[in-house]
């Protein structure tokens, strides 16, 4: 097809949705945007690529939070930084903004970030939810070096804060199979299957 195509993916952690996304890039000959996203927004924003770091896939903090923050910063050395001024609303809508962008001028996949939700009225636009059974989420993580309650730990953590940052953002359910175009579950597929199933659908929507 001419017309450029956008694939998103979220993803639970320890499901292999990022090794998928690289995979499907591949199979595709497209690039993929993960961390390297923040260093596009930054080179456009023309701000330090740390400052998205820090606040990356963050549900945006109270008024409340960010004025006592403010405040203590005023009662150490008085100095203000980027940091403190560029609110999480703000960071997003620069995020958002060069998302749309990269999807006007390139195919490509972009893993979280809400790009769902900002490329909404793209017609040209797929949403996957990638996940699997917490014991097997475990088990991967553990393959890749972690200790079972180190996995479980940060399996409950990282799918608590991406859950807390798209439902923010976007008014919808993470991981809830109403919000994406296909849910997929990697642990039954396993990593062949599940980006066979993707392209068997892509296909199938005729965005390939």
């Amino acid at each position: 097809m001419e017309q450029n195509y956008v694939i998103t993916i979220g993803r639970s952690i320890g499901a292999g949705g990022l090794g998928t996304a690289k995979a499907l890039a591949a199979e595709l000959g497209i690039r993929m945007y993960d961390k390297n996203l923040l260093l596009e927004v930054a080179r456009q924003s023309g701000l330090s690529p740390e400052i998205f770091e820090k606040k990356d896939e963050k549900a945006s903090r109270s008024k409340l939070t960010s004025l006592f923050g403010f405040r203590s910063l005023l009662q150490g050395n008085g100095s203000i930084t980027t940091d403190t001024i560029m609110n999480e609303e703000s960071l997003f809508k620069i995020q958002s903004q060069v998302i749309r962008d990269l999807a006007e001028k390139e195919s490509c996949i972009i893993v979280g970030r809400c790009a769902d939700y900002i490329l909404r009225d793209n017609p040209r636009c797929v949403s996957i939810f990638i996940n699997a059974s917490p014991e097997l989420r475990v088990k991967r993580l553990v393959k890749d070096g972690m200790e079972p309650d180190e996995a479980r730990k940060r399996i409950e953590t990282g799918d608590r804060k991406r859950a807390e940052y798209y439902n923010y953002y976007t008014f919808k359910k993470w991981g809830d199979s109403a919000s994406y175009d296909l849910c997929i579950d990697a642990g039954k597929l396993g990593d062949e299957g599940t980006l066979k199933v993707i392209l068997d659908y892509l296909k199938i929507r005729k965005i390939i």
